[in-house]
């Protein structure tokens, strides 16, 4: 019993790492889009009236992913790009950077963000 005690207490910290954190931002509209630090998983909310857009096979995301939710545009990181091929680039006026091999933290996680999710038209 003991032994099963230090093993959990020894696993928590890595068990609680592993989640990630979720990052969350809002539009002005009510649309709610988050994603997580380290698995990436990218979820957004729609408001009424709102239309999705899907990447096709001749634009530049990643075939059958989210291209926009109404007005505000997605960009997924392409083979040249500074982030993992595939993850989100930007959503609306909201640029996410990643860590690299030479970075502190696990590669391809989210380093930071910059900008807002506000678009200028």
């Amino acid at each position: 019993m003991k032994n099963l005690l230090i093993l959990i207490l020894a696993l928590a910290p890595l068990l609680g790492f592993s989640q990630g954190l979720k990052i969350t931002w809002k539009d002005s509209d009510g649309r709610e889009f988050s994603i997580n630090t380290h698995t990436g998983n990218f979820q957004y909310s729609m408001i009424a009236g709102d239309n999705l857009y899907y990447n096709g096979r001749w634009d530049s995301g990643p075939e059958g992913t989210v291209k926009s939710v109404d007005i505000v545009k997605i960009y997924y990181n392409g083979r040249w790009d500074s982030g993992p091929d595939g993850t989100i680039k930007s959503v609306g006026g909201l640029k996410i950077y990643y860590n690299g091999r030479h970075d502190s933290g696990p590669e391809g996680s989210i380093k930071s963000t910059s900008g807002s999710i506000f678009q200028q038209f």
